[in-house]
């Protein structure tokens, strides 16, 4: 998993293979003003989701993990914690699906990241995920999930 800005993460491409630097120029370059919650398209090797939900308790949310499609998390609105673990630390709760590109988990939280407008997390297919963890309070959050096929 790697944490950090877009704009810090754009002062370092090269650190990253192709379809990562594809992926943040894409973010960059696209304004999702007024673009409406749901998937959206770019290429045959991108699409991205814009997802608008309130934080909620740990409790609430899900693990997750991706073997297909690299996640990469932009905050636009809001401020929601990212759980981390790796995928060997948690337990299968749902097995893989091909149609959902997604393992289901479940397991403690014991490492998260507060994440808020101009933020990027990705998300590698070892990296178990639990979004929308509420940081201080509950929340409303707007975000890019990209997803990039590796």
């Amino acid at each position: 998993m790697i944490v950090d800005t877009l704009d810090h993460l754009l002062e370092n491409e090269s650190a990253y293979g192709d379809k990562i630097q594809r992926g943040l120029q894409f973010l960059k370059n696209t304004d999702f003003t007024g673009q409406a919650a749901g998937r959206h398209a770019v290429d045959e090797e991108m699409f991205y989701f814009i997802n608008e939900y309130e934080t909620k308790e740990a409790t609430d949310c899900f693990w997750e993990a991706h073997r297909v499609n690299l996640d990469l998390h932009y905050i636009l609105e809001g401020t929601e914690r990212i759980g981390y673990s790796a995928i060997e630390r948690l337990h299968v709760r749902d097995e893989y699906s091909t149609e959902k590109d997604a393992v289901f988990f479940t397991g403690e939280v014991e490492s998260a990241v507060a994440a808020s407008p101009g933020d990027l997390v990705i998300c590698y297919p070892q990296d178990g995920h639990m979004t929308g963890i509420e940081a201080k309070q509950k929340e409303a959050v707007r975000k890019v999930v990209l997803k990039i096929k590796i």
